[in-house]
């Protein structure tokens, strides 16, 4: 059993098998190939991901706020350090 497409990956209907397949029952070919082809890991990673699961939605810059609060925080850490150096 081949069940690799034109550029050497495995076929969605290998990477069915390999998904029923139970552990360590996948054809030894199949699962081979999967182990060592990081393009094959992830199109079989996204098979079982629910669609639109939030690992794979992109999230935008956080808030402004939020930047804010913790430059806020890093200046009076820093002044804090200071006047704790001043006193020594």
């Amino acid at each position: 059993m081949n069940g690799r497409d034109a550029s050497g990956c495995l076929t969605p209907t290998s990477l069915d098998i390999v998904a029923r397949a139970a552990p360590g029952q996948a054809p030894p070919e199949l699962a081979e190939h999967l182990a060592r082809c990081g393009r094959c890991q992830d199109r079989m990673l996204s098979r079982l991901r629910p669609a639109g699961s939030a690992s794979r939605q992109r999230r935008g810059p956080p808030p402004i706020w939020r930047l804010l609060a913790v430059g806020l925080g890093l200046v009076l850490l820093g002044l804090l350090a200071l006047l704790l150096a001043a006193h020594r």
